[in-house]
């Protein structure tokens, strides 16, 4: 009898434990990026500012001047992250090219978003909630609102060829891992 206690305790913890299954890597579409897309050129030359020393790393990586973003590979949309601050708040400026097919015309906005606690840039206006996370050195782009869900891939004009490989996070797990595609 203690025998078969002992092996059924040990079968009963045997399947409880979950087999390790390692989360696939995310990947970056290729065909939410356009390199013939253009948006608008701003009046005034924009600067895009170095990061405060009481910036987070993984907040000053959002700096730059995204381009060739293509909401579902059709309507061409530009993202500047022009300063960030240590308590997430990002300045941008969000700029799309005419599309017909929504009645949409050129339009270039300042705006203000905030990177969560997950590694997300995020703003809205109106119906239209924006998302950007970093993925391989790309900016995957979320957006949902009056038409719909979309999805773009933004390419950073000044980054170099081979980004650095993401720090991980306080929690151990890479910025990249976090994000969910």
């Amino acid at each position: 009898m203690r025998n078969f206690v002992w092996i059924a305790g040990a079968l009963l913890v045997a399947a409880c434990a979950e087999p390790k299954v390692e989360a696939p890597k995310p990947t970056v579409p290729t065909n939410l990026t356009r390199a013939d897309c253009y948006t608008v050129e701003l009046f005034d030359p924009v600067e895009i500012e170095v990061a405060a020393e009481d910036v987070p790393p993984e907040y000053s990586r959002f700096l730059g001047d995204w381009h060739q973003g293509a909401w579902n590979g059709q309507w061409c949309h530009d993202l500047m992250v022009t300063k960030v601050h240590f308590d997430g708040r990002a300045e941008i400026f969000e700029m799309h090219a005419p599309f017909e097919p929504l009645g949409q015309p050129a339009t270039a906005f300042r705006r203000v978003g905030r990177i969560n606690e997950n590694g997300e840039l995020r703003f809205a206006y109106g119906t239209e909630t924006l998302t950007y996370t970093l993925v391989q050195g790309k900016l995957i782009a979320k957006r949902s609102g009056i038409h719909g869900d979309m999805q773009a891939v933004l390419t950073n004009r000044n980054a170099p060829a081979d980004p650095p490989e993401p720090r991980p996070t306080e929690a151990g797990v890479a910025s990249e891992e976090l994000s969910k595609l």
